[in-house]
């Protein structure tokens, strides 16, 4: 689809031309299947034997967009029951032009793990007088790691993640606070509350040992994104007639990113899908991946995933 007679009608900048409007998740050809999908069943109205939803959240990167979209009555705006959910998420992890998915667990939930360490700031030269919290936080980091091995189950698994340490302002001065910042993923609900209780446990128990105090702070991301079984068995059989059977790769596992379509995965019956758009003769193991602002997107699986909206779709209504 061509964006340019879009733009041009609206007056709409490009996003080059936004300061910090670069994302690269793929989050444009999204819309564009999506909308293809959309002319697709508008051509065969006749055909349907209902109404057709479409859903285009905004936020979805850690604003909770489609849960927001619920609390403000998306699912209501449907004149029937709506029988079933389905989205498509582009990705270079994947071969281009296939069609990746698996039952049950699909992405993991995230959540945000803050842990402010508090001791007693001194001079550098004289620890013993000071409670050092910047020694207590890299303790607290590598108890987090251990305490995942030891405590989680290895076949229910939680990823715990410290991505940020942040403490004092020069050399020779010990601070007062020590900042750990990092995030949690977990993809079953038992092992996000044992990883909830762990952090805190961890955290504070390692401050107490050495005088000090550690607040922790767990802000709730997006839940585990849900395939419901039978639905992604209707989406490989969607699939297989719309493409071939060649195109599906069943995922053997989950992986631990999040999706906040996971909210409507709980209220409604559903699926979602990777399609593949990695170009030819890149190596996966190297090839940017998204949010990379080097990923580089094929855009002709975006054919395949405009006919599989459609054809879910005509699936559910009866029109195939």
């Amino acid at each position: 689809m061509d964006a340019l007679p879009l733009q041009e009608e609206t007056g709409l900048p490009f996003a080059s031309e936004i300061p910090g409007a670069m994302h690269a998740c793929g989050h444009d050809t999204h819309v564009a299947m999506l909308l293809g999908g959309a002319r697709l069943l508008v051509e065969r109205r006749d055909a349907l034997a209902g109404s057709v939803l479409l859903m285009f959240q905004p936020g979805e990167e850690g604003f909770h967009g489609a849960r927001v979209m619920l609390e403000e009555g998306l699912l209501e705006q449907a004149p029937g029951e709506i029988v079933g959910a389905f989205a498509i998420h582009i990705g270079t992890r994947y071969e281009t032009g296939t069609v990746n998915l698996r039952p049950g667990a699909l992405l993991a939930a995230g959540d945000t793990i803050r842990i402010t360490v508090r001791g007693r700031g001194g001079h550098a030269s004289a620890p013993h007088l000071a409670a050092d919290p910047i020694t207590v936080a890299a303790e607290i980091v590598l108890a987090l790691q251990t305490a995942v091995t030891r405590q989680i189950h290895a076949f229910d698994p939680a990823v715990i993640t410290i991505a940020r340490v942040a403490a004092g302002t020069t050399t020779n001065i010990i601070p007062e606070t020590a900042l750990i910042e990092g995030t949690m993923r977990t993809v079953s609900d038992g092992a996000r509350e044992a990883g909830r209780a762990l952090i805190r446990r961890v955290a504070e128990g390692v401050a107490a040992a050495h005088g000090v105090a550690a607040e922790v702070t767990l802000e709730p991301g997006y839940p585990v994104t849900y395939n419901d079984p039978e639905v992604a068995a209707e989406v490989e059989r969607v699939t297989t007639a719309v493409a071939g059977a060649e195109v599906l790769r069943p995922m053997e596992h989950p992986i631990m990113g999040a999706e906040d379509f996971s909210y409507v995965l709980q209220r409604v019956r559903g699926a979602f899908a990777f399609i593949g758009a990695r170009p030819a003769g890149l190596d996966p193991a190297t090839a940017p991946q998204n949010h990379s602002n080097r990923v580089v997107f094929d855009e002709e699986p975006m054919a395949l995933g405009t006919a599989l909206y459609a054809a879910m779709a005509l699936h559910w209504l009866g029109g195939d």
